[in-house]
This record gives structure tokens, C-alpha cells and sequence, in this order.
């Protein structure tokens, strides 16, 4: 989801631009995210690009409980500001990095050398936040038996485990 802003920095404050996103896909170590779709406005800023989205997407997880895959439906709206990495913001105004993060390390919502503008960090991060903490494969998931190891929801278990809460323990001698 890369976009070329190289029109909207040369242009007039309040400029901007909307791109639709249909159907794009963002991989990473924290999940995969299929089936991404909705609205991506770019607008001019006096400092770079203002970039506000707001997408819906596909999450594929680990469940919880049992192991097998959570897919959840995710929607976000990301709002984060660019700036231009070559300090150039047309119209004979220019801006300085040391101006934005001073002699730090480059973050990563910088509009690159060629006025590339990268979305996938930012709407990845969004959907992120959106993911489940606890992700699970359906409402009731049984998971899994601590005991032989089957997947309650595939196969029954013949284990009889009584859970009891130690904290509780003392309370059965009351029943007995």
C-alpha cells in the first residue's frame, strides 16, 4: 500500500487525496492479516502528510484454548502524520528532520527519497490493536485436555478431571 504523494507536497495546505484498498494482504510475526479493505485519505499538512484510514481486515490467530486458527474480523481507523525524508515540502518551505525528531534515529512514518508514502506499517499496527487479546477459534471453545492432550472440540475426552480452585479446596470438606 505504497502511494506516490509526490502532487499533494507540492501542492496547496488542505490538499488531499482518497485511494480505495481492496482486498490487500499484510503478513507478519504478529499474525496475518487477509482481506483488507476500505478508505486511505491522504492530506497536506504544513509539516508533510496527514494519513487517516479506515479499513477493515481479516485476522488469522492462534486460538487460545485449543491451537487451531482464530479468525477474527477486525476494523480500525489509523490516523498518524508522515514527514518528507528529503526535508522538501514545495511552495519554497522546506523542513528539517532535526526539526521533527532532532538527531534520533529515523522512525518509520517518513515519506521516502522518491515521495513514497508506505501505509502497511500503520494500518498493520492499527489492526493490531484491534486483534483479541485471548483470540479464540469459536465462543465456547473447550480447548484443550491437560490431561491426554485431545482437542475437546474434535474429540471427546474420556480424562475425568475435576478442576477444583486450591483457593476453594477447603469448602469440599463442608460438602462431604
Amino acid at each position: 500500500m505504497i502511494y506516490n504523494v509526490t502532487a499533494l507536497l507540492s501542492g496547496e495546505l488542505g490538499a488531499s487525496r482518497v485511494y480505495s484498498i481492496e482486498d490487500e494482504s499484510i503478513s507478519h510475526e504478529d499474525g496475518d492479516f487477509h482481506g483488507i479493505s476500505g478508505d486511505v485519505k491522504l492530506t497536506r499538512t504544513d509539516r508533510g502528510i496527514f494519513l487517516r484510514s479506515e479499513v477493515t481486515g481479516v485476522g488469522v490467530n492462534e486460538c487460545s484454548r485449543c491451537l487451531d486458527s482464530a479468525i477474527t474480523v477486525l476494523h480500525t481507523v489509523v490516523e498518524d502524520e508522515y514527514f518528507p525524508l528529503n526535508g522538501d515540502l514545495g511552495a519554497g518551505s522546506s523542513l528539517l528532520r532535526q526539526e521533527v525528531i532532532g538527531e534520533e534515529e529515523i522512525p518509520e512514518f517518513w515519506v521516502d527519497e522518491a515521495n513514497d508514502l508506505d501505509t502497511s506499517e500503520a494500518i498493520r499496527q492499527g489492526l493490531i490493536s484491534e486483534t483479541p487479546m485471548v483470540p479464540l477459534c469459536r465462543p465456547h471453545c473447550a480447548g484443550i485436555c491437560p490431561e491426554c492432550g485431545t482437542n475437546k472440540n474434535t474429540n471427546p475426552c474420556a480424562c475425568d478431571i475435576e478442576m477444583i480452585d486450591p483457593r476453594l479446596a477447603a469448602l469440599l470438606e463442608f460438602k462431604n
